[in-house]
């Protein structure tokens, strides 16, 4: 599978992560014409920390996976095909805290990560340099900034903000559109071709009269007719995507 460099959005590797073996992924093994990131076949990314490496990626039967090269793995969570997240560790979660020495001082620039399920238990444990990716960050004054935050930066600061997403999908039972490789969705228990997604954001003209639902929560529907404008949903803008005729 082909994951990308976190911090640089770039320098792609092939996993196979069976074995943990990789390697580079050379430019001619790009798709012709692809030209940013979400053109190329990637299921995650990774992060190289001195002479370990860090993995989260999704595979082929749904679930999101972590990982590393010193052998441990974490099941996190499954999306169904409706998109339901199941998470697989119960009460999975991920501390982030500054490193401090035995005697008790902090070490300057670094934090340690633990991966813990509900019970307590440490699942994983490892110490990362977070100043890093902190300075990168701070120091971003492309226009791509505006709208990035630090755990575009910070492999596990994603990290944890994924699994806390996920863990709030789960427990809510709000169901975000997912599109599978044929580009197409199950929405409302009926599969869509990707040549029937239309969608649109608040306040666009309805091009299609039935019934609307919003693309990060599938139960919230609007049903509409052609020239209404797209609502709101719960206060907030959001995208829609047609589901079915009312």
């Amino acid at each position: 599978m082909w994951l990308y460099q976190h911090h640089t959005c770039s320098d792609l590797i092939d996993l196979d992560p069976d074995t943990g073996r990789w390697r580079d992924v050379r430019d001619e093994e790009k798709p012709k014409g692809a030209r940013v990131l979400a053109d190329l076949p990637v299921k995650g990314s990774y992060l190289q920390e001195n002479d370990k490496r860090y993995y989260s990626y999704w595979t082929d039967d749904g679930r999101f996976m972590f990982s590393a090269s010193d052998g441990c793995a974490i099941d996190i969570c499954r999306k169904h095909a409706d998109g339901r997240i199941e998470m697989l560790v119960p009460g999975l979660h991920c501390d982030i805290t500054p490193t401090k020495f035995p005697d008790g001082r902090l070490r300057p620039g670094y934090s340690d990560v633990s991966l813990k399920d509900g019970a307590g238990t440490t699942l994983c444990a490892l110490t990362y340099h977070s100043a890093y990716y902190a300075r990168l960050f701070n120091s971003d004054i492309t226009a791509a900034a505006m709208v990035q935050d630090l755990s575009d930066w910070d492999f596990f600061v994603a990290l944890q903000g994924g699994i806390e997403i996920f863990a709030e999908r789960a427990q809510s039972g709000r169901l975000q559109l997912t599109v599978d490789a044929d580009q197409g969705a199950v929405i409302d228990g009926r599969r869509l071709s990707g040549d029937e997604l239309i969608y649109g954001s608040s306040g666009d003209l309805c091009v299609k009269s039935g019934v609307w639902a919003a693309v990060d929560d599938l139960r919230e529907t609007a049903a509409l007719k052609a020239g209404d404008h797209l609502p709101l949903c719960q206060g907030r803008a959001t995208q829609w995507v047609w589901s079915r005729e009312r």
